[in-house]
C-alpha cells in the first residue's frame, strides 16, 4: 500500500476511484434489487447521477475552496443546495418509475408516498426526517472519506512546510555561524590596529576617528549583524567605516571610489550581503602596482531593488598548495538563495585584468528566515 501511494499518479487515481465507486454503487444496486429486481433501475440511475455530481463538485471545488479555508456559511448553503438537488431528482425518478414501469406493490407504495408529499416534500416537517436519513445514507460514506483525506492532506502539507521551515532555519543558523568565522579578514584587523597605533603615536587626530570606525565595525559584526534584517543605512555605514580604515593602510597608492545611494535609507535587508564582496576587492585589488591598483564600489537602492557593482584591478596569481579561499563569497551565495530565492541575480566575472561583481536583489520579495 505504501509503495502504491509513493508514486500516486493519474492512472492510480483513476483505478482507485473506479474500485471505490464499484463498492459504493454496488451496495446501492444490491439494495434496490432487493426491493424490485426489474423496476428499480431508474432509482439507481438517479442515485448514481446525483451521487457522482455531488461528490466530485464537493471534493474538488467546495472542500478546497470553502471547507478548508473555513467558509462554513457557504458550506451550509451548499449542503442545502445538494439536498434540494437530490430530493428533486428523487421526486422525478418516482414520477417516471410509476408512469413508465410497473413496480411491485412494495416499491409502488413507497413511490406514491414520495409523490403525495409533492416536489418540496423533502422540506416538509412531516417528512423531512425520512428524506434526510436517506440523503445521509447516500452521501455520508463518499463525502466522509474525501473530507478525512482532505484533512490528512492539509495536515501533511503543514507538516512538510514545518519541516522545510525547520530545515531552512537550521541551515540559516549554520550558515550564519560559518559566515561569522570568515566575514572579516584577520589581516585587516592587524594592519588596521597597527595603522591606528602609528597615528596615535604621532598624535594624529585621525587616530581617534579610526578607533571609532573600528569600534563601529566590531559592534556591527558582533551584535547588529545577528538581526534577520537591518536598515540599509547601517549597511552603508559599515562599508564607509571599512573603506576609510583601508585607506589608512594604502594611503594614496590605490585609487578607491565609493558611491552609496538609496531613495529610502530605512528600507530593510539581510545584513552582510555587500561586505564580503568589498573585502574581497581590497584583498585582491591592491596586488597590482601602486599606480595600477584601483577599487570601485557602487551601490544604489531604488524602488526596493538593490543594484551593486564592485570592481577592482585584478592579476591572476598562482595559489599555494591546499589553498582554501572564497568561503565568504560562497556563504553570501547561500544566504541569497535562502533569503531571496528566485529574486536575485549575481554575476561574478574576471576579464582583461578586471574582476567585477554585479548583484541585483529585489527586497520586497524577501523570504523570512
Amino acid at each position: 500500500m505504501n509503495r502504491f501511494f509513493q508514486n500516486y499518479n493519474t492512472g492510480k487515481r483513476i483505478i482507485l476511484h473506479l474500485c471505490f465507486w464499484f463498492l459504493v454503487l454496488g451496495m446501492q444496486f444490491i439494495s434496490y434489487q432487493r426491493i424490485d429486481i426489474d423496476n428499480s433501475w431508474i432509482l439507481f440511475v438517479k442515485d448514481f447521477f446525483s451521487l457522482l455530481t455531488i461528490f466530485y463538485v464537493t471534493a474538488y471545488i467546495i472542500i478546497p475552496r470553502w471547507f478548508i479555508p473555513g467558509k462554513f456559511v457557504l458550506c451550509i448553503l451548499w449542503l442545502l443546495f445538494i439536498y434540494a438537488w437530490w430530493s428533486f431528482l428523487s421526486y422525478f425518478a418516482a414520477l417516471l418509475t410509476l408512469k413508465y414501469l410497473t413496480p411491485d406493490v412494495r416499491l409502488s407504495s413507497y413511490l406514491e408516498i414520495i409523490l403525495s408529499q409533492g416536489i418540496f416534500g423533502a422540506f416538509r416537517l412531516s417528512s423531512i426526517s425520512d428524506y434526510l436519513l436517506d440523503f445521509i445514507f447516500l452521501v455520508a460514506l463518499p463525502l466522509t472519506v474525501k473530507i478525512v483525506q482532505a484533512f490528512m492532506s492539509v495536515r501533511n502539507s503543514k507538516m512538510k512546510l514545518e519541516l522545510k521551515n525547520s530545515a531552512l532555519e537550521l541551515n540559516n543558523v549554520q550558515l550564519e555561524l560559518a559566515f561569522l568565522k570568515y566575514q572579516i579578514n584577520p589581516h585587516f584587523l592587524l594592519n588596521t590596529l597597527y595603522s591606528i597605533y602609528v597615528l596615535v603615536s604621532d598624535h594624529d587626530e585621525r587616530g581617534g576617528e579610526s578607533m571609532m570606525r573600528l569600534s563601529s565595525i566590531m559592534v556591527y559584526l558582533l551584535h547588529e549583524s545577528n538581526q534577520p534584517r537591518i536598515e540599509i543605512s547601517r549597511e552603508f555605514q559599515l562599508l564607509k567605516d571599512y573603506v576609510e580604515l583601508e585607506k589608512l593602510r594604502y594611503s594614496e597608492t590605490v585609487q578607491i571610489s565609493l558611491n552609496l545611494a538609496a531613495d529610502d535609507e530605512n528600507c530593510m535587508m539581510v545584513p552582510l550581503i555587500f561586505f564580503p564582496f568589498v573585502e574581497n576587492a581590497f584583498k585582491h585589488g591592491p596586488r597590482l602596482s601602486s599606480s595600477a591598483g584601483w577599487i570601485s564600489i557602487d551601490i544604489k537602492v531604488k524602488d526596493d531593488t538593490v543594484y551593486m557593482h564592485v570592481a577592482n584591478a585584478y592579476r591572476e596569481l598562482s595559489k599555494p598548495e591546499n589553498y582554501i579561499g572564497g568561503l565568504g563569497i560562497e556563504n553570501v551565495k547561500k544566504r541569497l538563495e535562502l533569503h531571496y530565492p528566485h529574486n536575485h541575480n549575481l554575476e561574478i566575472k574576471s576579464h582583461e585584468g578586471v574582476f567585477s561583481v554585479n548583484l541585483v536583489v529585489t527586497l520586497h520579495s524577501e523570504t523570512e528566515p
